[in-house]
């Protein structure tokens, strides 16, 4: 009895995804939503982390530590010295002229998405959003450079955190401003890097809104 021709090819197909391991996943594993791996190690770690971009990975590398230009990995920097406090430059005076004259920008925390604060020499009036009888708000902020960066807002009575994804960022230093407006009374300042998504975060807290502008140190 003659087989007809799509049996056979439906039957050589079938043995050749059996003999392929056709349903198995590729060598790289399975995928991550970093766009790595499974149980792929951070080539940049101990002494930094990933960033998986479309543009090219690239290391983020911890204070002391710089990312190597021969592949992905931090290495120590020659040129690294340790800080001693940190300088908040004017201690707002600079900060304070925006209060009076701008530019201005209002944001209002969403729990659906997170408005943008990251324009320099602005004033931001933040307005947070009702939880759980409090007020909190989280935002995005991108760095734009390398360096120091310094949170000024309109009351110490607030509490801010800082993230790069999950991981939460402890401030360099905090002081009062100088005695320049009353729009803004406290200084937090930061180490941050270029290119890195950040978001902050306020409350939970009494106030419903906040006077904030951020601003990098030259």
């Amino acid at each position: 009895m003659r087989i007809p021709f799509r049996a056979l090819l439906l039957t050589g197909c079938i043995a050749a995804l059996t003999a392929c391991g056709g349903d198995s996943q590729p060598d790289g594993g399975t995928p991550t939503p970093d766009g790595g791996a499974q149980g792929q190690t951070d080539p940049c770690e101990p002494n930094g982390h990933i960033h998986r971009e479309a543009e090219g990975d690239w290391c983020h590398c911890d204070r002391g530590y710089l990312a190597s230009e021969q592949g992905l990995s931090c290495v120590v920097d020659p040129d690294y010295v340790p800080r001693e406090g940190f300088d908040f430059g004017d201690n707002g005076e600079h900060a304070c002229f925006h209060v009076a004259n701008g530019p201005f920008s209002t944001v209002a925390a969403s729990p659906d998405r997170q408005p943008r604060v990251d324009d320099f020499h602005t004033h931001y009036t933040v307005q947070l959003r009702p939880e759980n009888g409090a007020s909190v708000g989280t935002f995005n902020f991108k760095a734009w450079a390398t360096g120091d960066f310094v949170l000024y807002l309109s009351t110490p009575d607030v509490a801010v955190t800082v993230k790069e994804g999950e991981r939460v960022l402890a401030p360099v230093a905090t002081r009062a401003t100088g005695p320049f407006c009353d729009g803004l009374k406290h200084m937090v300042g930061y180490e941050l890097t270029d290119k890195v998504q950040y978001t902050v975060s306020f409350g939970p807290t009494a106030l419903t809104q906040l006077g904030l502008v951020i601003e990098h140190l030259q």
